[in-house]
């Protein structure tokens, strides 16, 4: 269809704008495109912002994001532009090259990866689109890829931007696409946005087919939650060493599941990252200290100060791969319980250096279920335990030892402290256990509030025979 053709359709569907202001408009989008549209691409364009299309069809798209099934071959939907990868070339078999352009719009049912190809790239690159504006996909199709459903506009298939019968409340704004690390629970691709807390060294490793590969990590908080954002190559030499407080958004990152067992996000070849601005703190932080009290299963970076009241003996062990680790177990305590911490590997040959009272900073920890139930604290490889630190960044705070009244025990607690006055002479007697035999020294002790058996086991046991002894008159 030629221009005048479709300035003719123009001013029969808008008879309220004149031939000159038509005219103009084209001029604008030509002039906006740098040279690069023809008039007639240009006069596609001016139809397409005012919501009609060059042959002056009824442009419809009722269909929801969510309702998309993969093998539809005339997908027509409308949404909002949450980000617009840049177009790529390639080789084709016959030696031709060709063009793709990827962005994502969004409605109110979720998101979508829509695909243009040669001439229609080339028509989104000269629109001058831009995150955030509404449009309207007519003729694509869809199919799955990697597990999730994308748009293909092919020759068929058209782009209309800002369709004048598009309601603007009915489209979420651009920041509600963007979830906070307190958002993330489940696998699956997310856009996220949040603010560098932490970042980790990178690591290189070597693939299977013998080409070296590097990985490393961010610590991204916001909602009150935080989450390790996981970067690969090239993106560790673009965005690893990113500054504390820079906000970022991450566009189609893929949640996992980290061997820790918590969600992490990383970033693949398909995903974009956008810094947001520089020099700021979370709306929305997590308190830096969390209370041992406050600890449950499967949280992931966390910070806990707390006083070392009992380390255990290096115990090492044999993987499932055949090799070779070892492991420390420390009990720490503060105001309100305790929690045991293991030190894995390296981490454990730290524990040489901890005595009883030292003050333990462990930094983005994670927790998981202990052997025998409960809570237990680990450092990974993302992680770091420091000992009676001087000049630590955060103020360590200060707390006093929680004891706990014997009225107050209840069936299956776990590392209380209790203080009392023993009431009878302990009694050591060597037993055979499931795994192997031992020795147990039993006694009772009085706090005022009741009275409690109390049994020590194995090293324990030995040491309370020998200096627990009654008071005398």
């Amino acid at each position: 269809m030629s221009t005048e053709d479709i300035i003719k359709r123009i001013l029969a569907l808008k008879p309220n704008l004149t031939e000159e202001a038509v005219r103009e408009l084209i001029e604008q989008e030509r002039a906006k495109a740098a040279g690069l549209l023809t008039e007639e691409a240009a006069a596609h364009l001016v139809s397409s912002n005012l919501g009609i299309n060059g042959a002056g069809e009824r442009i419809e798209a009722k269909l929801k994001i969510a309702d998309l099934t993969a093998g539809l071959s005339d997908v027509s939907l409308t949404g909002r532009v949450i980000h617009i990868f840049p177009s790529r070339t390639f080789d084709r078999d016959n030696n031709r090259q060709g063009k793709v352009l990827r962005l994502i719009i969004g409605d109110k049912t979720g998101s979508v990866v829509v695909v243009f190809w040669d001439d229609k790239a080339d028509h989104v690159e000269a629109s001058k689109l831009k995150p955030g504006k509404i449009v309207r996909i007519l003729h694509g199709y869809s199919r799955e890829r990697r597990g999730n459903i994308e748009i293909n506009i092919g020759n068929r298939g058209q782009l209309f931007m800002e369709p004048m019968d598009a309601v603007e409340e009915d489209y979420p704004k651009l920041e509600s696409f963007f979830l906070t690390p307190a958002d993330v629970h489940a696998e699956g691709f997310v856009n996220l946005e949040g603010v560098v807390m932490d970042s980790f060294p990178p690591s290189t490793f070597q693939r299977q087919d013998g080409s070296e590969g590097k990985v490393g990590r961010l610590v991204l908080e916001e909602g009150g939650a935080r989450i390790n954002l996981v970067l690969w190559d090239d993106n560790v030499d673009e965005y690893g060493s990113l500054e504390k407080g820079t906000k970022i958004q991450i566009i189609s990152g893929n949640v996992r599941t980290s061997n820790m067992g918590n969600p992490e996000v990383h970033v693949g070849w398909d995903t974009a990252i956008k810094i947001v601005e520089k020099g700021v703190k979370p709306d929305e932080p997590v308190p830096f200290w969390t209370k041992i009290g406050s600890l449950n299963e499967s949280m992931g970076s966390v910070n806990v100060a707390a006083i070392a009241s009992q380390i255990g003996e290096e115990r090492e062990f044999v993987r499932r791969d055949g090799s070779e680790g070892k492991v420390v177990s420390v009990l720490l305590e503060d105001d309100t319980g305790t929690v045991r911490l293991s030190l894995w590997d390296d981490d454990a040959d730290k524990a040489a250096e901890i005595e009883t009272g030292a003050m333990i900073v462990v930094e983005n920890g994670y927790t998981r279920s202990g052997f025998g139930g409960g809570v237990e604290l680990n450092v990974g490889r993302n992680g770091r335990v420091h000992i009676d630190p001087e000049d630590f960044e955060m103020e360590i705070p200060e707390f006093e030892r929680k004891i706990t009244e014997i009225i107050d025990l209840r069936e299956g607690q776990r590392n209380v402290t209790i203080r009392g006055q023993l009431l009878d002479d302990p009694v050591q007697r060597d037993i055979d256990t499931s795994r192997g035999p031992a020795s147990v020294t039993n006694f009772r002790i009085d706090d005022g509030t009741g009275e409690a058996r109390v049994s020590l086991w194995r090293e324990h046991a030995a040491v309370s025979y020998t200096h627990l002894t009654l008071p005398t008159n």
